[in-house]
């Protein structure tokens, strides 16, 4: 195995390698001789990459590397050449969402084959953020991703409203019956249709990898353009934690005994949006002005607007309408988010 030094950075965006845009350290140049898009007795060589993503080099005593990308690290071009003999090789393909290109490559005498540049150290994607940071959406719909714990999860991203690189976290079908009490007792299987809502789930994975939430309740319509959102911004592993928790209706009085224990919300992304403490209206915290803000499974004008009920009507399915007098009725369901 020959080891080629080089120095490339920006060519991808993960959690780890993509946060700050670098890749830096070894990797895996996989060829072959037959050009039929899979690598068939392919040799390889590790090779270890500085630089930026619009030209990147490298050199020994045998061999010379130079290449670029393009859209955004997606695609990548370079050429291999051996100093004596004199011999080029030259590369072009594309990434895929955990971070290996691959391609063909061709020479001037005719040759050519296909390729892989793989990290030593595998990137890794633990959010739908870190695809869209990474320049790999292909739009709303299904990703895999991996948890802290190394557990592979196929997610719904939502990567074009509200700035995109939303993960679904949690879904309440319009079917289930109240009376959830724990989180726990949502299962495990992600929710991949929010438009078609079937499974009761929660993500219950180590929340870190996110900074902001989105709440939608009461939704019978794609998108949950009938429904009320709230969003919280830069929030703390902490405070994403007890988003979550209000999920369970005794997670919820046992964590949050008070409104103003949890996390404050806005109901846009607007700069300057209201912030409303506790993700409730003011008057509902005490105060004199009468405001009706629905989120974190709170409603001033329903108190009892969570989706889960408690005990309060474990025979109605769904989330709650959120209108004043009116129950449950197994048209409605609830979805969270988080990025």
């Amino acid at each position: 195995m020959k080891l080629l030094v080089l120095s490339v950075t920006s060519l991808l965006a993960s959690h780890f390698v993509f946060a700050n845009q670098t890749i830096e350290g070894n990797y895996v140049l996989t060829t072959d001789n037959v050009h039929n898009g899979v690598i068939e007795s392919g040799s390889t060589q590790e090779v270890t990459l500085l630089g930026d993503k619009s030209h990147f080099m490298a050199h020994t005593s045998a061999q010379f590397l130079s290449g670029k990308t393009a859209q955004g690290g997606n695609i990548i071009d370079f050429k291999l050449s051996n100093k004596v003999p004199s011999n080029t090789q030259y590369f072009l393909g594309n990434v895929d969402a955990q971070g290996t290109y691959s391609g063909t490559w061709f020479a001037a005498n005719g040759s050519k084959g296909d390729w892989t540049l793989t990290a030593l150290q595998p990137n890794t994607v633990t959010s739908c953020r870190d695809i869209l940071d990474a320049g790999l959406s292909q739009g709303d719909g299904v990703y895999e991703i991996s948890t802290y714990a190394g557990e592979k999860l196929s997610v719904y991203c939502d990567m074009t409203r509200d700035g995109g690189g939303w993960t679904l976290v949690g879904s309440y079908p319009r079917l289930q019956p109240g009376g959830i009490h724990r989180i726990e007792e949502y299962g495990d299987t992600p929710e991949t249709d929010p438009n078609n809502v079937t499974k009761l789930w929660l993500y219950k994975g180590d929340l870190s990898v996110f900074s902001d939430a989105k709440e939608q309740v009461s939704c019978s319509t794609t998108n949950c353009t009938d429904g009320y959102s709230v969003y919280g911004l830069n929030f703390t592993a902490r405070e994403l934690e007890l988003v979550r928790y209000n999920w369970g209706a005794s997670d919820r009085v046992e964590k949050m005994p008070k409104n103003s224990d949890k996390p404050s919300c806005t109901t846009s992304l607007e700069p300057g949006a209201t912030v409303y403490e506790g993700c409730v209206g003011t008057a509902y915290l005490g105060g004199n002005v009468a405001d009706s803000t629905v989120g974190w499974q709170g409603d001033i004008l329903a108190p009892y607007c969570w989706v889960a009920r408690g005990t309060y009507k474990p025979h109605s399915s769904g989330s709650a309408i959120c209108s004043y007098g009116k129950e449950p009725n197994g048209s409605q369901w609830a979805l969270l988010w988080m990025r």
